[in-house]
Formats: C-alpha cells, structure tokens, sequence
C-alpha cells in the first residue's frame, strides 16, 4: 500500500514537472535563463546594446548547455512582453514565437516593469520608473500578497520631472542619467531569471496556448516621421 501512494505520488512529481526557456532582451541586457520546477538551471547574459538579434541564439544554445536540457524537454517559454526598447522587445518575442511554433510550444509573456519590481522583492517596491527615451519614463504601481507583485493600474509615459514631482519613487532601470548623486533611488537591472520566476509561479494564469497574434506591449506610441513631399 505504501509503495503504490510513493509511486502516486512520483507520478504526480512528474506530471506537474515543467520547464522553461526565459528570454529577456527589452533593454541594453539580453539574456536568458533554463528553470524546473521554479529552480534556476542555468542563466546568460550580457549588456550587448543592438546586438540582441546576433547574440540570442548563442545565448539559447549556452543555457542549455549549462543546464543538460535541450529544446525538447521545454514545457514553455517566457518572454518578456514590454514596456521596453521597441526592437528589443520585437527580436526576443519574434524569437520566441519562432521556437514555439516550430515546437508547437506555449508563450508565457511576462510584464517586464512586473519582473524588475519582482527583482527587488524583499523591499517589496510599490513603484517604479523604466527608461523610454529622451525625457520619457515608463511609470508602474504595484501591489503585494505574499512576497508577490501584481500590477495596480496600467504602466504609462511620462516626463521625468512630472512623475519626480508628483511621486516619491522606489526603484528605477536605467534612468541614472535623470539622477544627481543625492538622490536615493535603488536601481534595478534586467533578467531572465526574474521573467522565469514569474513565469513558473503564473504559468497557468498567463500561459497561451497559441500565440499566434501575440504582440509586445509598447506602451509608447511609434510614429514614423516622412518628409513633405
């Protein structure tokens, strides 16, 4: 009787048993990282400003080398999905839907300012500011249960000095440009590994089975500019 439930419960062990392939490339970091079982395997990365497109593959086939799993012991992959750099954000989702359409894998996007506040959860942050461009920050608000984030309203644009004048503000990514030295703002970076944590704690929330039609979340309006003719 014993050895029957030990083997019921081997047998349950394996099927809840996932894997995931996580790539981050929204900023100047591309990275990526293999997770069981919401344990990190293996994580590359490295600060390659516009070289995600060249670098990604390689960094792939690295974490999976690390980790002794190969492509097809992948349950899903996890994607950060924005807000972020308008390319970056369009080579790691690309990527991503490429590997899982060829494998008939699932996407699992995962909100990039969610991951950057998850990166910081023993201060369990309750806003944040993400670098856009020129003067423009992405600004996001969050809740915790748990140790956990949830998003609390929509991420939106705004210029440095309003969102600085009207908020007191936990964390930051990449905005020290913004900042004098007296200014205490805890800076947090980019990573895999924060997309593959959440990823694994939300996968059956948040997994699609078919991401067909799935796109970055921008935020920002992109607008091509054309000469008068």
């Amino acid at each position: 009787m014993i050895q029957v439930q030990e083997k019921s419960k081997l047998r349950e062990l394996i099927l809840k048993s996932r894997i995931i392939l996580s790539v981050e490339t929204s900023s100047t970091i591309c990275s990526t990282a293999i997770i069981e079982n919401g344990e990190i395997l293996s994580c590359v990365e490295e600060v390659c400003p516009r070289e995600h497109i060249e670098k990604l593959p390689g960094f792939v086939n690295k974490a999976f080398d690390k980790s002794n799993k190969t492509v097809s012991n992948i349950d899903a992959i996890a994607v950060s999905i924005g807000p972020g750099s308008f390319t970056g954000l369009r080579i790691g989702l690309g990527f991503s839907k490429g590997m899982a359409f060829s494998r008939g894998l699932p996407i699992i996007p995962v909100p990039t300012m969610l991951s950057l506040a998850y990166s910081l959860k023993d201060k369990e942050p309750k806003n944040g500011i993400l670098f856009s461009h020129s003067k423009k920050v992405f600004y996001q608000c969050f809740e915790w249960k748990n140790n956990i984030p949830s998003v609390k309203g929509n991420a939106i644009v705004t210029d440095i000095e309003s969102i600085m004048e009207k908020e007191e503000l936990d964390f930051h990514s990449n905005c020290e440009r913004f900042f004098q030295d007296d200014v205490k703002i805890i800076s947090t970076s980019h990573s895999s590994r924060h997309i593959a944590l959440l990823a694994s704690k939300f996968y059956d929330d948040w997994l699609i089975k078919k991401p067909y039609e799935l796109v970055p979340d921008y935020i920002a309006p992109f607008i091509i500019k054309t000469s008068a003719k």
